[in-house]
């Protein structure tokens, strides 16, 4: 089905942002971006507008719509709910011992080494979304992962980062074939440990090594 020319505007400029293909600080005119890709101004203005609701823009009087910087605080705070949200969705699939789950996770991980080895950091940062989205499934607690999502986009732009930074992709790998290794049945409350932990150890690295020019204190 077809998209809307909103929508295509919309996709196209969330894409720049989360992929930091457009850096934060980025000014962005309404009559450019029609300009750019065909367009009229209005489906432009939509596109700027839920954006800005959606807090990855700020409207400025007569300068235009800017990418919000990356925020230290706004950081920590994703990483602090993350890890509570995603260790007891990790804890949920651990109780439940979905067979075809567990499969899945092996699966994605072990394309994880073949990503990692071809150096192909765009596989891996797919892929190591696909696992933690695996563990919501397995959590069978839609609301749950609805409130994991909902923070999903606001972290992509940190985690991109996180994964560029040398050592990170093997200590991935590593941490989650812990994961994998630990779901027996009544080891539910050291899943939920690990996965806080990762979480929680991957946020620290993340502020060590985060670039001054990406982030406002």
């Amino acid at each position: 089905m077809a998209i809307s020319k909103k929508e295509f505007i919309y996709e196209k400029i969330k894409e720049q942002i989360l992929s930091l293909k457009a850096r934060p600080g980025t000014i962005l005119k309404e009559e450019e971006v029609a300009l750019t890709n065909g367009v009229s101004r209005t489906p432009v203005h939509e596109a700027l507008q839920q954006l800005k609701q959606e807090g990855f823009l700020d409207q400025v009087k007569k300068v235009g719509y800017v990418i919000r910087p990356l925020s230290v605080s706004d950081l920590k705070e994703i990483i602090q709910i993350r890890s509570v949200l995603e260790g007891y969705a990790a804890r949920l699939t651990t109780v439940h011992q979905d067979e075809k789950i567990f499969a899945r996770l092996q699966k994605v991980n072990r394309k994880a080494h073949i990503y990692l080895k071809n150096n192909d950091l765009t596989g891996f940062f797919k892929n190591s979304s696909d696992f933690h989205g695996i563990i919501y499934q397995g959590s069978r607690n839609q609301r749950l992962s609805a409130l994991i999502d909902s923070l999903r986009d606001s972290f992509l732009r940190y985690r991109r980062i996180l994964l560029k930074i040398p050592e990170m992709p093997e200590v991935q790998i590593e941490d989650h074939e812990k994961m994998l290794a630990a779901m027996t049945p009544g080891n539910e409350a050291a899943v939920e440990k690990l996965v806080r932990d990762h979480i929680l150890y991957g946020g620290r690295i993340l502020l060590e090594h985060i670039e001054t020019d990406y982030v406002e204190k």
